[in-house]
């Protein structure tokens, strides 16, 4: 993380019956917690922020102590200096584009850079009322800069847009992360998120970190079957194009020595693409070449299975990548399944899609 000091997180929070326990280093430039709701991503933000204060440890933030509760220190949000963003924006109504910008800090030396990496200059004599979700949460994000913050925290930013304004926003979020040189703590239940964005991620469940890593290290792993299960995961591959056909409406990526075909995407031979595919719309087969309309059937080895109350879920390795799948217990007892079995993952190509461009 160039420039950009460490962030180190030792502490503990109560609230009722729930308890918070982290202890880690936030080493990159974009850190994400991935995590369902109530596993303790917002409690951490709120932590960090100064917003909430913990019951012991300490957080540090570069050389300087935020908290610590052997020596009494707490630095107050506003002497933090850490920009904030929630899932709604909350904009204030009454005043325009420019004007919430610039509240606070009005004289603020990022804000124009801010208006320009985020392309809302033809928003700032609008009010938040006439503008859409997505374009709403970039000028929230254009306002946490204007405020020169020494970091961002972001709590599930994506949230209350739909799939096609986060696939919008995405590219404007590796924009701010380029320009700026200032750290981001991401939080989100959705990984794709953190494929996009993140250079480290931490799993958390019930206030405790369970893995970190690499966010595509932590996906492909063996381990990645805990994740699939408590986040809903979808599967993220990253895969070399090698033909794109516009008339067949199919463009096909490299997966070791076999091929997956998706919905036509307009690429450059050789030129990775990430895809998402959700667990529970890969079918498990014995036989290979069934006649279906489905266009994927991929070999792979049962490297793990694991029978959960309502479903099964198997590792399955295909080359070098893992692919989570889901299945009905008697589909597990009909195919007789085991670990180290050889099986066929048939995926439809309209089953898979395309993250972000």
């Amino acid at each position: 993380m160039a420039d950009s000091p460490k962030i180190k997180l030792n502490f503990r929070k109560s609230l009722g019956s729930f308890t918070l326990a982290v202890d880690c280093a936030l080493e990159e430039k974009v850190s994400a917690f991935l995590g369902v709701s109530g596993s303790g991503k917002s409690t951490l933000l709120n932590c960090i922020s100064g917003i909430l204060t913990p019951d012991e440890g300490e957080i540090v933030f570069g050389d300087e102590i935020l908290f610590a509760s052997t020596s009494k220190i707490n630095l107050p949000p506003e002497k933090r200096r850490f920009g904030y963003i929630f899932q709604e924006g909350y904009l204030f109504p009454h005043l325009t584009v420019a004007q919430n910008i610039r509240y606070g800090r009005p004289n603020s030396r990022k804000s124009s850079e801010a208006i320009d990496v985020l392309e809302i200059s033809e928003l700032l004599q609008r009010y938040p009322k006439q503008l859409s979700g997505g374009q709403r949460q970039r000028v929230a994000i254009a306002r946490a800069l204007a405020m020169e913050p020494r970091m961002l925290l972001m709590d599930e930013p994506l949230a209350a847009l739909d799939g096609a304004l986060k696939d919008r926003i995405i590219p404007y979020l590796h924009h701010v992360k380029d320009a700026f040189e200032i750290p981001i703590l991401y939080v989100t239940h959705v990984f794709s998120e953190a494929m996009a964005l993140a250079d480290e991620a931490f799993l958390i469940a019930d206030g405790e970190i369970m893995a970190s890593g690499e966010p595509h290290g932590l996906l492909t792993a063996p381990s990645a079957m805990p994740i699939a299960q408590l986040t809903g995961v979808e599967n993220i591959l990253f895969l070399p194009g090698t033909i794109s056909d516009e008339a067949l409406g199919v463009t096909t990526l490299k997966i070791g020595n076999q091929s997956l075909v998706i919905p036509y995407t307009e690429i450059e031979v050789g030129e990775s693409v990430a895809v998402a595919i959700r667990a529970e719309d890969i079918i498990i087969s014995l036989e290979p070449n069934l006649p279906i309309s489905a266009r994927n059937m991929l070999r792979g080895t049962i490297q793990h299975l694991d029978v959960k109350r309502e479903r099964t879920w198997l590792s399955i390795l295909i080359e070098k990548q893992h692919l989570a799948v889901k299945i009905t217990h008697s589909a597990r007892e009909q195919l007789r399944l085991r670990e180290g079995l050889e099986v066929y993952c048939v995926i439809k190509a309209s089953a898979i899609n395309r993250l972000w461009d």
